[in-house]
């Protein structure tokens, strides 16, 4: 199969809070879930309750790999059960990110182009050797 995203997505595991941009739903504590994967456009995480599709969400995400967390606005895109399990994974598409600047998404798009490059650099060199 083909990946035709725009984003590579990267399968580490990040700590994050969230809420729904309503009124009566911001009010409330944030959920709390871990990221399945983010890229530089969207982020897929786990959630107790379904999320419908075009709802916004502000995020605030924790890696080790930033010094701060990083907070985001998104929206759903989409959101399906998940067979064996009473949670729901959640795909939504970034509209902001920040540590109080505009440089928070080239971050993170940036430190997951690295991290595939280097993967990538390691699959060929173990392709190198096996050949050898």
């Amino acid at each position: 199969m083909i990946d035709k995203r725009k984003f590579p997505r990267l399968g580490e595991i990040w700590e994050l809070n969230f809420r729904t941009i309503t009124a009566e739903e911001f009010k409330k504590n944030p959920v709390s879930s871990f990221t399945m994967n983010i890229s530089g456009g969207g982020i897929c995480f786990e959630a107790d309750k379904e999320i419908p599709t075009g709802t916004m969400l502000a995020f605030e995400l924790k890696s080790t790999v930033f010094p701060s967390p990083i907070i985001a606005l998104a929206k759903t895109i989409w959101c399906k059960k998940e067979k064996k399990k009473e949670q729901f994974e959640v795909g939504a598409e970034f509209w902001w990110t920040g540590w109080k600047d505009n440089d928070a998404q080239e971050a993170v798009s940036g430190y997951i182009v690295k991290e595939f490059l280097g993967w990538a650099k390691e699959r060929r060199d173990i392709k190198s050797k096996k050949n050898k």
